[in-house]
């Protein structure tokens, strides 16, 4: 069995947007810092799971602008296969967040997360999504 999950990074302000994980057990890296998401219901696409999701938990509207990174995973000692998508999203309109899930969010710099307990495959994805954008500003500039 494989879990499908998915995962957005948003950025404003050239910030991105993390929630602080709840410290509940049943949680995977409870405590730490991570992207908003969460698991594609059955016959769901991921982009339409993933506007579901972030409505959810921060009451955002975001648009789907791209996708950064797929990952395919298996962790040691678990039954169940991981597949992450990673995407690019843009906060459409000018709702308020409400958080109805994890203890608090926060906007950080590149430079911020990098010193933050954060979730190891949500980091990989804002590294890649930081390093190509860096890359990509500094070539066509």
């Amino acid at each position: 069995m494989t879990i499908r999950a998915v995962k957005a990074i948003i950025i404003f302000n050239k910030k991105y947007l993390l929630q602080l994980r709840d410290t509940k057990k049943n949680i995977s890296f409870p405590n730490h810092w991570g992207l908003f998401g969460g698991r594609i219901d059955k016959k769901e696409i991921n982009t339409n799971a993933l506007m579901r999701e972030i409505k959810e938990e921060t009451n955002l509207k975001v648009k789907v602008k791209k996708k950064v990174l797929d990952v395919k995973f298996d962790i040691l000692g678990l039954k169940k296969k991981r597949n992450l998508e990673y995407f690019e999203c843009q906060i459409i309109g000018k709702n308020k967040i409400k958080l109805s899930e994890g203890k608090k969010y926060s906007f950080y710099s590149f430079k911020q997360i990098k010193k933050l307990n954060i979730v190891p495959m949500d980091f990989v994805a804002l590294k890649s999504h930081f390093l190509y954008n860096k890359n990509f500003i500094s070539i066509y500039r």
